[in-house]
């Protein structure tokens, strides 16, 4: 429901001929006129009903929109419906005083005046009442929608985080390098499968933890650079400049999923081999460093989960986990978080 019927061009044209005959006949039946109920449509009178009856609709409609405009009575409803039944309800009193004292020649009575204003009172308060019902159901039907929205958007992540975890990507290249080595190096191929293991056995250990010590992220990854080795030939190097780092906290598969984001999106081959270097910026950073060669198509997943794993670090630390790019050089740092400065949040994990 994208709109209230009040708004709904089908209910300005079609109401107010409805309602219109419908009130002139009620007005037949207060005087004891039924008999000229066979005449209705021939009468001069029933259009007149007809006008007065889209005099009040439009009246309201109008008085409707203006205040839901003002703050101060948006939230008003019964202010509102006093309003609204007032202005609509005078309007048609001015019309048809000024229909009888100019069409028909002579003042209306007060006894008709009378009943037409209550018979516009009721109509102001019905269709106020249509309107605040509608209005009910619409609030409601979207606070629905919402939460209908909201657990889908939080399936759909908790579905993007399996799959993140489980790394689909890594695993079919993992086995097929180890199709490709099963039948002519069994030795390599049970490497690969102890690499392969220990890789996502430390992702479902350490999944529900909020920081793992960096030198049990270095343990994993190195099973990663054994895995991605095996495909680009041994062209991955690693080098490892920090010193001091049993005190340094990390987001668990921080440092895996940067790396495997970087050689997804890395031309690796034995021309241009690609060098990663781990280093410590003052005691701001850990700063993971490579030579740009990027390829044509980037890796879409891949780079999701950098998205992802920025996110997580806003969380965790004030400094941002940043990328920056300078030249044909990357820098991929990581907002150092050591044993003083952890705190209990609720992990993500970005594997």
């Amino acid at each position: 429901m994208k709109r209230l019927f009040i708004h709904s061009p089908y209910f300005r044209l079609l109401a107010p001929p409805v309602f219109g005959t419908m009130v002139y006949t009620l007005i037949l039946l207060i005087h004891n006129q039924v008999g000229q109920l066979g005449t209705l449509f021939s009468n001069q009178e029933v259009y007149v009903s007809m006008f007065l009856t889209l005099i009040s609709f439009e009246s309201m409609r109008l008085s409707i929109l203006i205040a839901e405009k003002i703050r101060i009575i948006a939230n008003a409803l019964f202010i509102r419906t006093m309003i609204a039944t007032l202005i609509s309800t005078g309007l048609v009193l001015i019309a048809i005083s000024t229909y009888y004292r100019l069409i028909i020649g002579f003042e209306i009575s007060l006894t008709e005046l009378f009943t037409f204003g209550v018979i516009f009172i009721l109509t102001a308060v019905l269709y106020n009442v249509l309107y605040a019902g509608n209005l009910y159901i619409m609030k409601e039907n979207t606070s629905r929608l919402e939460h209908e929205r909201k657990l889908r958007e939080n399936l759909e992540s908790a579905f993007h985080s399996f799959r993140q975890e489980i790394n689909p990507d890594l695993l079919y290249d993992s086995l097929e390098e180890l199709i490709l080595c099963m039948h002519r190096d069994t030795d390599t191929a049970e490497e690969l499968i102890d690499s392969l293991a220990s890789l996502y056995r430390y992702q479902l250990v350490h999944r529900q933890k909020e920081f793992v010590s960096l030198d049990e992220e270095l343990s994993a990854l190195r099973h990663l650079l054994r895995l991605a080795n095996q495909k680009h030939q041994g062209q991955i190097n690693w080098v490892n400049e920090m010193t001091g780092a049993g005190d340094i906290q990390i987001v668990p598969g921080a440092l895996i999923t940067a790396t495997d984001s970087i050689i997804r999106n890395t031309l690796i081959s034995e021309q241009s081999p690609l060098t990663l270097t781990l280093t410590r910026e003052d005691e701001e950073y850990l700063v993971l460093h490579h030579v740009l060669n990027d390829r044509l198509m980037l890796h879409a997943e891949s780079l999701d989960a950098f998205q992802r794993l920025q996110r997580s670090y806003s969380v965790y630390s004030d400094k941002p986990f940043i990328q920056v790019k300078a030249g044909y050089e990357n820098y991929v740092k990581f907002p150092l978080i050591t044993l003083d400065h952890t705190v209990a949040v609720a992990h993500e994990s970005f594997t």
